[in-house]
């Protein structure tokens, strides 16, 4: 049965990747949990019973080599670093449920679990595998995969050949069955763009899976075999659904999985595998965000020196226009540039004239001429009406693609701004139903679009719903006719940077 889309649940389980604690983090990091931050306030915002996971991967060999460099017990640097990934949740605002360890019990057990029922069912062998090890992504490479001759893909440097004798999983077994999957669930990977690269690599022979590595002191042992670890990524990915117990587990599956294009092939060949094989339900969707570039178009490094902490900018500027900046302006499904004076511009332009100045005007102007409280009116002729805006929005979180949602919302906007610059209110000299009527839609417009964006900007949504004297728990989309509106005086949102 195909994968139709999210809105076929009553419920929405989200995750982003799990973060590998190695080091601080960075803007990649910041991105997807901001950007799997939106969706899941969406979709609760809409009436969804919402589930939102995240957590780190903590037992792949690096850390314990980079535990020694640093002179410190493998689980005293990864308690360390491990705090410092929940702190950026929440300096970002970060409303997940849940925040997995894969060094937890609850997370050994559900591996040792599914790793025994896949060797009952003779998934799981013992041989030797020799292929192109990179040590930074812990992964056997093909000679297909490698870039410019031997070099990895993604760190692109020089991989020898290496053989190690452990455990593998009969990933052959089902490449038919991805095949046949893929073909007909069109919707589980996306964008299309990273589905295709999914799709032509099945073209190539898929070799079994080495999922163990020999036990160095560090990650979760082989069930019967002390000798050998299981190997991270094989362990990592079943974080999904090891972070769900009695009660949480009515969430599976997962509606989407929210990943960079670097890990697409573990998420939508292996983990669909490795879940057929278990006889569990497969994920809704597997949605491979692209990578924020550095302003030259290079990707960000040490190195090059381009590299842009999160946690500076949110010192620097609002959270929440930061958030803004990110959602709206990197394309939703593909790379894009981060230009900290685009930043600045859309602070200026589109928060302070647009949306700040909008509400300074409408708030003030009715304070003035009708008083702090305007109610609906029968006599009043609606120009708004947004239920075609909720409609596209809708389709495009659907997509996933917020960068769009954002821009359709900011469209009406504007169109609000030239209904108030076109009426003039400031020009009736007698509060009379005209004038009350033009109110009422600027606030009417107001509450809708702020209610519509407070997955992007939580709490600056809240203030502006404040001002106007409502909350979430009113939405504007329904039963306009009971509306009132009790204002107060409105502060600067959006204070301009020079």
């Amino acid at each position: 049965m195909p994968n139709e889309g999210i809105c076929m649940q009553d419920h929405f389980y989200i995750t982003t990747a799990i973060d590998y604690p190695n080091g601080s983090p960075h803007m990649g990091h910041a991105y997807e949990k901001i950007v799997t931050d939106f969706y899941a306030r969406y979709h609760k915002l809409m009436g969804k019973d919402t589930y939102f996971l995240t957590g780190t991967d903590e037992n792949g060999q690096k850390l314990k080599t980079s535990a020694e460099k640093a002179n410190k017990e493998t689980m005293e640097f990864v308690n360390q670093n491990v705090d410092i990934f929940k702190d950026l949740c929440q300096k970002l605002n970060i409303t997940n449920n849940d925040f997995i360890r894969t060094t937890e019990e609850r997370h050994k057990n559900v591996v040792h679990n599914l790793w025994k029922k896949l060797a009952e069912k003779d998934l799981i062998y013992q041989s030797e595998y020799t292929g192109h090890y990179c040590d930074d992504c812990e992964s056997f490479y093909t000679e297909t995969q490698l870039e410019d001759g031997d070099n990895c893909p993604h760190h692109h440097k020089p991989l020898p050949q290496k053989t190690e004798s452990g455990y593998f999983f009969r990933l052959s077994t089902f490449q038919t069955w991805l095949k046949e999957f893929h073909n007909e669930n069109p919707k589980f990977i996306i964008p299309n763009a990273s589905r295709k690269e999914i799709i032509a690599r099945l073209d190539d022979e898929i070799r079994d899976l080495s999922i163990s590595r020999p036990n160095q002191g560090w990650g979760i042992e082989v069930p019967g075999d002390n000798q050998y670890v299981i190997y991270t990524w094989f362990d990592a990915l079943i974080n999904y659904y090891s972070a769900l117990d009695d009660k949480t587990l009515k969430y599976w599956p997962a509606s989407c999985h929210v990943i960079g294009r670097d890990i697409a092939w573990f998420h939508t060949i292996i983990w669909p595998a490795i879940l057929k094989a278990a006889d569990i339900e497969l994920p809704q969707h597997v949605y491979v965000h692209g990578m924020i570039l550095a302003e030259d178009g290079k990707k960000m490094s040490k190195s090059l020196g381009n590299g842009v902490d999160p946690l500076e900018l949110i010192d620097k500027y609002n959270l929440d226009t930061f958030r803004y900046y990110l959602l709206k302006s990197l394309p939703s499904h593909s790379n894009g540039r981060f230009s900290e004076a685009a930043l600045i511009q859309d602070i200026n332009t589109s928060l302070a004239n647009d949306y700040g100045n909008l509400i300074m005007r409408a708030v003030k102007l009715t304070m003035k001429r009708v008083g702090p409280e305007l109610s609906y009116s029968d006599e009043f002729e609606m120009s708004f009406n947004f239920d075609s805006l909720l409609e596209k929005v809708n389709a495009n979180i659907k997509n996933f693609e917020h960068d769009k949602a954002i821009k359709e919302i900011w469209t009406e906007l504007t169109s609000v701004n030239q209904y108030i610059n076109q009426k003039e209110p400031w020009t009736i000299k007698e509060p009379t139903t005209e004038l009350k009527t033009i109110f009422f839609n600027c606030l009417y417009s107001i509450h809708a679009l702020t209610y519509l964006l407070y997955p992007v900007m939580p709490e600056t949504s809240v203030k502006i719903l404040n001002i106007i004297g409502q909350d979430l728990n009113r939405n504007p989309f329904e039963d306009i006719k009971s509306l009132t509106y009790k204002l107060t005086d409105p502060e600067i949102l959006f204070p301009k940077i020079q």
